[in-house]
């Protein structure tokens, strides 16, 4: 049996078991202070290391993983020398001011490349690591770069892999502390891909789709806005100035405040889903299931995908393709590409100037040379 524990936020966890029997869900319960998620289908703790030891008490013979290592009474050396590292780069992450998202991120990125770390040493040299043999290890550079080599022939993209690179540069660097010029990497070339957009047409067949209010204020702030989802599920309701006709991004991507257009349509529907909801100017404007807490990012995603299956558009895309959508379309009605980067939140003009590949406002004026030659020879 195993269990699964992943940290959530600051001060909580996830539990996830493999079945929850009715002895297993007495358990969780006896533990205490844990409540049941629908939303990510699993248990949620107060992180503190009494509730991770009560979890390896209640559940003996079960094999528990945090965060992708081993939870128990007895750690191997190499695990506690994972979890030490991991501890350290924590601590380094938040006060370096990364994001949620990121620190998961390399966190995951590290904790995967020590074990492979440790499962090569152990098989070269077997017995127990000590800390000198694994921190060598991590600062040489052409052992990371073997490590790359080797994601990349498992099949993982080339932004998996660099982003893979920059965490265990950090770990290095920021981490170990060792010269910043000495721990350079050849990185995979990044892939170029266009942003996927909906015509005009089909975007309103998308957000007109869901019947329910609040559903329908969601997809139609996302797109009239150019809002991330993670911006969507944060605003509050003090975020919304009607009079200026504007919309207050805080802390968006890049921990950067920014302020888009607020459209008018969406302004009437939000003011008809404030009254109907009673949301008070402290609330967050789309709350979820537990008090105190916004929507979760799966939640909207969802709520996207069935309102595009409902609207009939036969297109596998993402609630990210109303933004791009939003871009796209203010690009082929004339407006400027430096105020798009503004709304977007974009620190890199390049960013931006993906949308002129995709807009469609000069090709049209091209005729393909078939329907030229097809034409000419019908009017002979």
């Amino acid at each position: 049996m195993y269990i699964h524990i992943h940290r959530i936020e600051c001060d909580q966890i996830s539990v996830k078991l493999e079945d929850f029997s009715k002895e297993d869900v007495g358990k969780l319960r006896a533990i205490g202070g844990g409540r049941w998620d629908p939303n990510g289908k699993c248990w949620r703790f107060s992180c503190t290391e009494e509730k991770i030891r009560q979890f390896a008490e209640y559940f003996p013979e079960a094999e528990i993983r945090m965060d992708g290592l081993a939870v128990s009474p007895k750690l191997s050396c190499d695990e506690k020398l994972i979890q030490a590292l991991d501890q350290k780069l924590l601590t380094t992450l938040k006060l370096k001011g990364y994001s949620l998202k990121t620190s998961k991120a390399y966190r995951g990125h590290v904790r995967r490349y020590l074990q492979n770390l440790a499962d090569h040493l152990r098989m070269k040299n077997p017995g127990a690591l000590k800390d000198e043999r694994m921190t060598s290890a991590i600062i040489d550079s052409s052992r990371t770069q073997q490590y790359a080599l080797q994601l990349l022939e498992q099949g993982h993209s080339p932004a998996y892999v660099n982003q893979a690179i920059s965490a265990m540069r950090f770990l290095a660097v920021e981490v170990l502390k060792q010269p910043s010029e000495q721990m350079k990497y050849i990185r995979p070339k990044k892939r170029k891909k266009l942003p996927y957009v909906l015509s005009e047409q089909e975007v309103l067949r998308v957000i007109q789709a869901p019947t329910n209010l609040k559903h329908r204020t969601m997809l139609y702030l996302a797109y009239a806005s150019g809002l991330r989802v993670s911006e969507v599920v944060r605003l509050k309701v003090t975020d919304i100035d009607p009079e200026r006709g504007l919309l207050r991004v805080r802390q968006g991507k890049g921990k950067k405040d920014r302020h888009t257009l607020l459209s008018q349509t969406a302004w009437d529907m939000i003011k008809k889903y404030v009254e109907a909801e009673r949301l008070s100017n402290s609330m967050w404007l789309f709350p979820g299931q537990h008090p105190g807490s916004h929507l979760h990012e799966r939640s909207l995603q969802k709520v996207f995908q069935e309102a595009l299956k409902a609207s009939g558009i036969r297109k596998q895309a993402g609630i990210h393709v109303l933004r791009h959508s939003f871009a796209t379309h203010l690009l082929e009605n004339g407006t400027d590409l430096r105020y798009i980067q503004e709304l977007l939140g974009h620190a890199n003009p390049s960013t931006t100037e993906r949308y002129t590949h995709v807009s469609t406002k000069n090709l049209k004026q091209i005729e393909s040379p078939l329907d030229r030659i097809l034409r000419d020879q019908q009017g002979r």
